[in-house]
């Protein structure tokens, strides 16, 4: 197996107005406190090619995420000719709540999308060009660590207390000198220590993470969100630099801790991915209001329904679930479990993947309030597609673990 990384600084100017998102309205950056990245960690064994792509953004809708993919396949185009082999793209966004708004909903006002055209085509040329020099400097892997480790009293759900899932998910390259190559984390929390008030640029815990991995090993960091709906939350009191600094270090701490004493397989060819598209009528009044108001794409077809994918990833013994959107904790437990019983070793969702369709609930908790602008305890229903789609996504991942 070969691997390749590269990354790019996607941190948007400050020279006119940039709305933070994730929050209220109207929340301009002032300051840049850490600058955001697109990270690629691409992947070839001799029947695959798989690029992992991380943006530090609150997400990218799927025709955002298909220009990307576009504009790559046009640059490799003459490559996949030759070697027959055609870069399969998975590119999630952390979920960043104080980077840029990139899907409408946080602008000035909530008349006015808070999307800059120009820096998201320039985000799109930054992360395609990340793809690009990963799929250009492949290294030979000797083997692969997969293991997970529970991380306590980081994260609380602030929908449900009492399903919390604090799997940290960990993956690490090897050279043939069995150092580090590169190091995948992957963790069920929203990047949000800092809180609504923030006016600074960062990419929160999430930063503080990769950089005390980097520095540990030598190697790049790549991080992805897990099943953070409902809310999976940052555990704080502050909401300061320095609790979102804890956070990223306990992480790193831990996450290193426990593949310093994972077991090494060497694995000459390791890929496999599996993809399946699903349709699921949208039935959320807010956002046909945001439709209607430019504030978000609509994607519909003429049925109502709007298309999206499930992926199916198998790294060596690890293997990720991918989900257009925000799944929420119960559902990503018990997807990891049907992974492992169906021979994962290690078994990790990655959301937000190749869409962000807000968030993924069980089909027996979806109460849609009276007033979805007062929604109560009901707030990730007014933030989903509708009830359908949690019960449509498991599905279609379940037909792909399918023998």
């Amino acid at each position: 197996m070969q691997i390749g990384y590269a990354r790019n600084v996607i941190t948007p100017g400050l020279d006119k107005p940039v709305y933070l998102a994730g929050f209220g309205q109207n929340r301009r950056a002032e300051t840049i406190h850490d600058e955001l990245t697109s990270r690629a960690l691409a992947l070839r064994d001799e029947n695959q090619t798989l690029v992992l792509v991380a943006l530090d953004v609150i997400g990218f809708f799927r025709q955002d995420v298909y220009d990307v993919i576009r504009r790559v396949q046009e640059q490799t185009s003459e490559v996949s000719k030759t070697s027959k082999v055609s870069p399969q793209i998975i590119m999630a966004s952390i979920h960043n709540h104080h980077g840029p708004d990139t899907m409408g909903l946080w602008g000035p006002d909530t008349s006015h999308s808070g999307v800059d055209p120009e820096y998201m085509d320039w985000l799109k040329d930054k992360t395609g060009a990340a793809i690009l020099s990963a799929l250009n400097n492949m290294k030979p892997t000797s083997g692969v660590k997969a293991t997970s480790v529970h991380v306590p009293g980081l994260a609380k759900n602030a929908r449900n207390p009492e399903i919390v899932d604090d799997e940290l998910v960990l993956l690490q390259f090897l050279n043939t000198d069995n150092y580090p190559l590169s190091t995948v984390f992957n963790f069920p929390c929203h990047p949000e220590v800092l809180w609504e008030h923030n006016p600074h640029i960062t990419a929160d815990y999430v930063c503080a993470l990769r950089r005390e991995v980097e520095a540990a090993t030598g190697a790049p960091c790549i991080f992805f969100a897990g099943a953070l709906g409902g809310m999976m939350t940052p555990d704080v009191k502050d909401h300061s630099f320095e609790e979102a600094e804890f956070m990223g270090k306990r992480l790193a701490e831990e996450g290193l801790k426990a593949l310093e004493s994972a077991a090494i397989s060497h694995l000459p060819s390791a890929i496999s991915i599996q993809k399946k598209e699903v349709s699921v009528k949208l039935t959320n009044i807010l956002f046909k209001f945001a439709f209607g108001r430019k504030l978000l794409p609509d994607a519909r077809d003429k049925r109502g329904y709007i298309t999206t994918e499930v992926n199916l990833l198998k790294i060596g013994p690890l293997w990720f679930a991918t989900i257009p959107g925000e799944l929420l904790p119960k559902l990503g437990m018990e997807l990891k479990a049907e992974m492992r019983k169906a021979g994962a070793e290690v078994a990790g969702i990655i959301s937000l993947a190749n869409d962000e369709l807000g968030y993924i609930l069980p089909k027996e908790e979806f109460r849609y309030p009276l007033n979805p602008l007062n929604p109560g305890k009901h707030y990730e229903e007014t933030m989903s597609i509708g009830k359908e789609m949690g019960p449509t996504v498991m599905q279609a991942v379940r037909e792909l673990l399918q023998p």
